[in-house]
């Protein structure tokens, strides 16, 4: 009996103590936590299937998903309600966490946060971002197009559209991820090799994390770059203490505070805590980390991995990345990877938060409405204008220049210094400077060549002058793009020779032509307003040898990837759609027939009543009319007899 109640002594003893280290813990935790749990509690955010109507709250988004909905309509988009204040986000992301988000050192002023200035972060090559930029990157409305909606795209596995091949994709553009194998440093120093590819790797561990592999290696090529080896953080050799460990995701590389090697042997540290002895094992359990902390924690997407405003446990200090422009960049890497495999119109979902009280436009990137590219002159009567280092009468003079010498204009001057407002301008040399505004005038373009190019690389940067030094991005190009050259290399700058494109929105640059690759000129088919015209013999690789990122949908609305076009088909060029009219092709199979010709001759006599697309197809001899005549080169091209020519 007495060891009886000894022993319900104790157990009573251990009981109570620990309901009082529990009531401690709790006592705590809501002092601590008050006001984190008080948030929870009022803040739902949940993830609703689009609803047309209850989006009409939250000006300028109903406009472009609908628009994106008829460009791609087999897309699933939901709306994550946040129920988060514009303006207390933006707060956070800004002035209430100086360094929460980096632009490139060399960004414009307006770029860069005005109490931190340049004082470098991270690495060294980044600064602190203004709040105009970062409003205008975090406001969703700026990415709901074509281009960059990949950014709110369900990262989660899906097998079936997500292959190995497509990870080959884009790892077929990483210099050092090249071959079936992969031969790495151990931690003794010795050479190893894996039989397998970077892409089988990447496709292993983003399938084991339950995540998609796209996502993963585009995370690998953002973090790693795609030189001919990777960054420090996964080469293995970066100093004798980290022989043979490696971090492709760059998982805990922060905190360097402007030394890059501390940030290097940061995320050195942390695969050499983690036992991260080869590239597989860094890439598998980097996938882990990226599924468990982000992916599978609310931060399914580009967006959310940036921006941290799922309430999920945390809200604004969770991101993946510093770089401002991380999760933009990416998402085209996932794009020209869907588009490149023709999956760009399956089934994929896309999440679009919503904000409270937002701006009632979108908000615009600041600066850029004074970077120009434009060509100008000194205006007449004017000699001896100076050209100067920087804006102002007390700079050093550059050179002097009279009237009538024409030059390029990359910016216009917006503050009055020493009473001018003064232009950035680049001589044909490419010597950069200023030159006083009242001296200068625009003129026309220059035009030294007009050719359709294609982009043949990701994330190509076009810039409002030639250079890389002293320039500004305007835009990021998609590897496919197509874009018209107006001129060839005038410019050979920083060890490249500079080629100035228009877009198809009209937005004028300099690209380095390295990243440019010419487009053969193809007769078969034209472009005449919203249609594209073509010869009975013109196919799916035909367009593309001409536009590579075109997509051809056949008349049941199914994307083709070779053979035969045909009348009433669509042709989706930089997001405008052409309906395809084929010479000859009456009936829309793709082919010239004499079944063609019997739709010509019952049209004739009023059997049969063409659409506007087909009466053009059956006027095979541009007379304006169907006519018995049509019907006779219709049949005489089937025997080969005649051909049917634009």
């Amino acid at each position: 009996m007495k060891n009886r109640l000894k022993i319900m002594s104790n157990k009573t003893i251990a009981i109570l103590t620990i309901l009082t280290l529990l009531i401690y813990i709790i006592i705590n935790f809501l002092n601590i936590n008050v006001t984190y749990a008080k948030h929870v509690s009022e803040s739902k955010q949940p993830r609703e299937e689009y609803n047309s109507s209850k989006i009409d709250k939250y000006p300028g988004y109903k406009e472009l998903i609908e628009k994106i909905k008829i460009q791609h309509p087999n897309w699933k988009i939901k709306i994550h309600y946040t129920n988060l204040d514009w303006k207390t986000v933006l707060q956070n992301e800004t002035t209430g966490a100086h360094t929460r988000n980096l632009v490139p050192k060399e960004s414009i002023s307006s770029w860069i946060c005005p109490e931190c200035g340049s004082k470098p972060q991270d690495s060294g090559s980044w600064v602190c971002a203004s709040e105009a930029i970062v409003a205008y990157f975090m406001d969703p409305r700026n990415w709901i197009n074509d281009d960059y909606m990949f950014q709110f795209e369900n990262l989660s596995f899906n097998e079936s559209i997500q292959t190995v091949d497509g990870v080959q994709k884009i790892t077929s553009r990483i210099g050092y991820m090249q071959g079936n194998t992969v031969t790495y440093t151990t931690t003794t120093g010795a050479k190893a090799t894996i039989n397998k590819s970077y892409a089988q790797i990447i496709y292993e561990a983003a399938k084991e994390a339950g995540i998609s592999p796209y996502h993963l290696a585009s995370r690998i090529k953002q973090e790693q770059g795609v030189g001919s080896s990777p960054s420090g953080t996964a080469t293995g050799t970066y100093t004798a203490e980290y022989i043979g460990y490696y971090n492709f995701l760059n998982i805990g590389a922060t905190g360097g505070n402007g030394n890059p090697d501390l940030t290097v042997r940061n995320g050195l540290k942390k695969a050499k805590d983690s036992g991260w002895t080869s590239p597989e094992k860094s890439i598998k359990a980097g996938a882990k980390e990226l599924a468990s902390g982000y992916i599978n924690n609310g931060q399914d997407t580009l967006y959310l991995q940036k921006f941290d405003v799922d309430d999920n446990g945390s809200l604004f200090y969770h991101q993946y990345m510093q770089n401002l422009q991380a999760a933009k960049s990416e998402s085209t890497n996932m794009r020209s990877t869907y588009a490149d495999l023709g999956f760009i119109d399956n089934t994929i979902e896309f999440l679009i938060p919503v904000f409270e009280n937002m701006p009632s436009v979108p908000c615009t990137m600041p600066g850029t409405e004074h970077i120009v590219t434009q060509n100008a002159q000194i205006k007449a009567g004017h000699t001896g204008i100076k050209v100067r280092e920087s804006a102002s009468t007390s700079s050093r003079i550059l050179r002097e220049i009279n009237s009538g010498e024409k030059f390029l204009r990359i910016e216009i001057g917006t503050q009055n210094i020493d009473k001018y407002y003064w232009d950035k301008i680049v001589l044909s040399d490419g010597t950069k400077g200023y030159i006083a505004n009242d001296f200068i005038e625009q003129i026309n373009d220059i035009v030294t060549c007009n050719e359709t190019v294609t982009v043949t690389g990701s994330d190509v940067r076009l810039r409002n002058g030639p250079g890389t030094s002293g320039t500004t991005v305007k835009e990021y190009l998609n590897k496919g793009q197509t874009l018209t050259r107006i001129e060839k290399n005038e410019y050979n700058l920083d060890g490249l020779y500079w080629d100035r494109v228009i877009t198809s929105s009209g937005l004028q640059g300099y690209v380095a032509s390295n990243y440019l690759e010419l487009v053969p000129k193809n007769d078969a088919f034209k472009i005449d307003g919203n249609n594209l015209i073509c010869e009975p013999d013109t196919t799916v690789e035909n367009v593309k040898a001409q536009h590579a990122n075109a997509i051809i949908k056949n008349s049941s609305g199914t994307i083709i990837t070779t053979g035969n076009i045909g009348t009433d088909y669509t042709v989706t060029i930089d997001n405008k759609i052409y309906v395809v009219i084929k010479l000859g092709d009456v009936n829309g199979d793709g082919r010239i027939t004499p079944a063609d010709s019997t739709v010509i001759l019952r049209t004739y006599v009023g059997l049969n009543k063409l659409s506007d697309t087909k009466r053009i197809a059956a006027d095979t001899n541009h007379d304006g009319k169907v006519a018995p005549s049509d019907s006779t080169i219709v049949l005489r091209n089937y025997v080969k007899l005649q051909e049917i020519k634009l």
